[in-house]
């Protein structure tokens, strides 16, 4: 069976498995934020900029892993995943405040899943023409530094992703300082799962829109 498994680790670090593969975005090393440690022992790791609460390349690294991609631009191959990295400011300001981040589009399986990074800038028309449609989407949710939460969402309907799933928001025992989920949650209009688990996606199943709040995750299986 054909699918993708997406786990979190709060923050902005996801797992992506095909097969037997897995791609390790955005690592932290979870006790400097107040969050669970997730060693992925990764085939490849994304990062999409130098922050370090993004950065902990270590802590994804393992016995498995064979390439690191660092705030890498344009299209390239990893393994079962074809990578695109665009580059966006981390803040309205052109970046000129908390500097650059990258979105990275990842397909495998069938499946277009869009990292959105840290982007501090509502939906930039070039890249929407890029990219086209996607699956799935990751966007941060904690505004402070990052977009407001209605522009995250802005993002995720110009892309025309099925699947919305937040990151970088305040979560208990975090001690960054982010807002919680809820504007995010007061803004959306579809239907909200929150899920015990990893989520597995199959192509074809997807009947979306819909925004999915995952579990944190220390040890993903």
């Amino acid at each position: 069976m054909r699918e993708l498994r997406i786990s979190w680790c709060g923050q902005s670090y996801f797992i992506i498995g095909s097969g037997n593969a897995r791609l390790a975005i955005d690592p932290h090393d979870g006790d400097s934020l107040g969050l669970p440690r997730c060693e992925a022992n990764a085939d490849y790791i994304l990062v999409t900029h130098d922050h370090y609460d993004h950065n902990s390349v270590e802590t994804a690294r393992g016995p498995k892993t064979k390439a690191v991609a660092f705030s890498r631009e344009g299209s390239f191959t990893l393994g079962p995943f074809s990578v695109t990295g665009f580059r966006l400011p981390h803040d309205p300001e052109g970046g000129s405040r908390y500097g650059w981040t990258t979105a990275y589009l990842v397909e495998a399986e069938g499946l277009r899943v869009m990292h959105m990074g840290d982007v501090g800038v509502g939906p930039v028309d070039y890249i929407i023409r890029s990219v086209g449609k996607v699956d799935v989407i990751m966007v941060p949710a904690g505004d402070v530094t990052t977009v407001k939460q209605a522009e995250a969402l802005d993002w995720a309907a110009r892309l025309g992703a099925k699947l919305v799933l937040p990151m970088h928001y305040w979560v208990a025992g975090s001690n960054v300082p982010l807002d919680p989920i809820d504007v995010m949650l007061s803004l959306w209009h579809g239907s909200v799962t929150k899920l015990g688990e990893p989520l597995d996606i199959e192509p074809g199943r997807l009947n979306g829109p819909a925004l999915v709040i995952l579990p944190l995750e220390s040890e993903p299986s």
